[in-house]
């Protein structure tokens, strides 16, 4: 039964399917250039691409679907893909299939085979099979399959004349898959689970309650997808959501006929499906593929067996961040500059003369000029260290490192309390902490996501980063690099240290299992890179460039709202009598009375961390500090460096930001998916770490006549944290 185009589209839909890392994104972005969005599907934090494409005068619609390696719904991923299959019912599915490692990606082929979807298949990485010394004869392949497959190199000028040529034909004259049968004794089983749902009717065809219009006709093939072999299949794989459907009679039957098949083979019903599949593709791999030189390492072998050793890997790993954040220093530096000065001329300077020729109101003027045009050129100063970290990331994970990262982490992951997987989860934290913890919904266990959102703040997001770059090239101008890196580094530590800790205290069980593929090393291509950081860079500047602005013109209201104070009835900002009631607390890490801007500048990264920096640089626009300093560096930057006094406290103000409480949209994304208990949690546990740490790093690098009272009284306080999450641990374990 084959799925046919819906003649009534406007524009037709292409599903582009495969294994992850087989270069199905770059296809996509090949066939859709600028011309796509980037979301979310509906309840699932899957990440959803569509994006247009024009055939001649045809535009149609291509649908990025999540890497996968079945359709059996185990995880979000696949249960999208599926979905999207059975009920969008796109036109055409462009199966991506890694000619170098044929036998793995031919598994979720055969299963759109036995979908009866409509299909035409890619073959990428057609040069590392050969290097390798595979060749594949294309057309014998095809002829095998009952629909066209083509070979196409990716990572390299792709032309796309025969594939945007075998997509229309396709369009138009789709193919009929071939059958995958299974022995004689599960077909006959397989042929009765079919005959018994269908006899019941759970599936009626389209037709037979609507005229034959084009439209139901279409609806019709697909309708009749759910009465072949696939619900059959599905159902002796005890696939929960067709089993869900039957009443007690059918599932009566079903059952008598899947015990069967498992005891006729002495398997389990899912392991027979599984091994009759890879039968026949093992069959068609020997009959297709032709080896040149056996058992020869490849250069990803070679490469592996020493980025992936036990003795260097992990040194290896932190080299390369580390370059990463060297890159993103110094290629920034000089471009913060200069788009800074630029935005805040038009926008601060510029735009408020011409306010004040048009007379308006000393108010107004100074919150479009000063208040939103300042926090424009705030924005547009983050943007380079993010495009260039972005750009990093973007050629680590495209060659295939990242992956290799994630193994590394595995062996070090685990020695904390969590599963290997979970690294990934923690290494989207670099870009944002909000999806970091979405992205936590791919671990099985709900111990293990729990776990790793509480960890996931400790990962310095792109957010922190200007934070770090502002203060850094500020304090230490020499070594801002080496100090950005090291706090990264110090982030990780102490989301390690954090993790025994709570393994040991609240989260005894053990952690699942993980098990990833290592893809081959290839060279990315520079439009992956550009679009892969594009699409990053504008999330995050739409994203934050909202909350940065509000932000900005809140502090800048309150900094001019004032209040009578004290006998004489001196008018105070609000501002400032916030910070200052705030700053006593923070006394202990090197912040003074007279220095209240920094603990306003903590409120503010309550909103955004990215908003400190803003703010710091308006509340220290104004103040008597370095007023005779003819140099060019701007007055903020002078008060700034007066009023903390020392790099001491200039360290621990930075440690400070990178451990306390998340940002507001972390913290809702932490009750969406855990609720409020976790949500407090994570927010006390983490001010409170911040403030005890900072205070320890300031009073041993400023030690005085006090400091063992403060570290003292901060070894003390963490004692009494871990006391009690031990008890609240022992409890849990006990009710379970």
């Amino acid at each position: 039964m084959i799925m046919r185009i819906n003649p009534m589209r406007a524009k037709p839909i292409i599903a582009l399917v495969g294994n992850p890392n087989v270069g199905k994104t770059t296809l996509f972005n090949a066939l859709t250039g600028a011309r796509q969005t980037v979301g979310n599907w509906p309840g699932v934090t899957v990440e959803h691409k569509s994006g247009m494409c024009r055939f001649h005068d045809r535009q149609i619609e291509v649908i990025d679907l999540p890497g996968v390696y079945s359709l059996s719904s185990g995880s979000p991923d696949e249960q999208v893909a599926r979905s999207y299959i059975l009920n969008e019912k796109p036109d055409l599915i462009i199966n991506i299939v890694d000619a170098s490692n044929l036998e793995r990606n031919l598994y979720l082929t055969v299963q759109l085979m036995e979908l009866g979807a409509p299909l035409l298949m890619v073959l990428s990485m057609n040069d590392i099979a050969e290097a390798n010394g595979l060749s594949i004869d294309i057309e014998h392949l095809a002829s095998h399959l009952g629909f066209t497959a083509l070979p196409l190199v990716m990572n390299k000028q792709m032309d796309l004349s025969v594939l945007t040529a075998a997509i229309e034909h396709s369009l138009t004259h789709p193919t009929n898959p071939q059958c995958i049968y299974y022995d004689e004794i599960v077909e006959k089983h397989l042929d009765n689970i079919l005959r018994t749902t269908v006899e019941a009717g759970m599936y009626p065809l389209a037709s037979r309650t609507e005229s034959p219009t084009k439209v139901a006709l279409a609806e019709e093939a697909y309708s009749a997808l759910l009465q072949n072999r696939w619900m059959a299949v599905k159902l002796i794989e005890g696939d929960k959501e067709y089993s869900s459907k039957l009443n007690a009679e059918q599932k009566e039957t079903v059952d008598k006929e899947i015990l069967a098949i498992s005891k006729h083979r002495g398997q389990e019903p899912g392991a027979v499906i599984a091994d009759d599949r890879y039968g026949f593709i093992r069959g068609l791999v020997k009959d297709v593929v032709k080896r040149h030189r056996v058992g020869q390492w490849t250069f990803s072998d070679a490469v592996d067996k020493v980025v992936l050793s036990g003795f260097i890997g992990l040194p290896i790993f932190f080299g390369v961040m580390y370059l990463v954040f060297l890159v993103a220093v110094k290629a920034s530096e000089p471009l913060i500059s200069l788009i800074s000065s630029s935005l805040t001329w038009l926008f601060v300077d510029k735009l408020g003369a011409l306010l004040t020729l048009l007379s308006l109101p000393k108010w107004l003027n100074y919150l479009l000029s000063d208040a939103l045009g300042g926090g424009v050129a705030t924005i547009g100063a983050f943007i380079p260290p993010i495009f260039f970290i972005y750009v990093s990331l973007s050629i680590l994970e495209d060659s295939g490192y990242m992956a290799r990262a994630a193994f590394i982490a595995d062996k070090f992951m685990r020695k904390i309390g969590l599963p290997g997987k979970a690294f990934i989860p923690l290494l989207v934290g670099f870009g944002c902490t909000v999806p970091a913890i979405m992205a936590t919904r791919t671990l099985e266990s709900p111990r293990d996501r729990v776990f790793a959102s509480i960890l996931t703040p400790f990962i310095s997001c792109g957010a922190k980063l200007p934070v770090y770059t502002f203060l850094g090239i500020l304090f230490f101008p020499k070594h801002a690099d080496l100090v950005i890196f090291g706090l990264y580094m110090f982030g990780i530590v102490m989301g390690m240290l954090t993790g025994l800790m709570l393994k040991k205290t609240l989260f005894k069980s053990e952690p699942g299992n993980f098990v990833m593929e290592l893809p081959p090393y290839h060279m990315p291509t520079l439009n992956a890179i550009m679009l892969h950081t594009w699409h990053r860079l504008k999330d995050f500047v739409l994203r934050a460039g909202k909350t940065i602005l509000l932000v900005i013109m809140i502090i800048n209201v309150l900094q001019v709202v004032s209040l009578p104070v004290g006998k004489d009835h001196q008018r105070v900002p609000l501002l400032k009598l916030g910070g200052k009631a705030l700053t006593p607390l923070l006394a202990p890490m090197g912040i003074e009375s007279s220095n209240w801007q920094a603990s306003v500048a903590l409120i503010s990264g309550l909103f955004a961390k990215e908003a400190i920096v803003g703010t710091m640089q308006s509340l220290y626009q104004k103040g008597e500090a370095a007023e005779n300093d003819k140099s060019n560096t701007p007055v903020y930057a002078r008060n700034i460096k007066t009023s903390f006094g020392s790099s001491a406290s200039a360290i621990a103000f930075l440690v400070f930001v990178l451990l306390y409480s998340p940002c507001a949209a972390a913290l809702t994304m932490l009750f969406k998916e855990h609720g409020l208990k976790w949500m407090l949690f994570d927010f006390a546990y983490l001010t409170a770490l911040a403030w005890m740490v900072s205070t320890l790093i300031y009073q041993t690098l400023a030690f005085n006549s006090g400091s063992i009272y403060w570290i003292l009284s901060c070894v003390g306080f963490f004692a009494l944290i871990f006391v009690n999450l031990r008890n609240i641990g022992r409890k849990h374990v006990e009710q379970s």
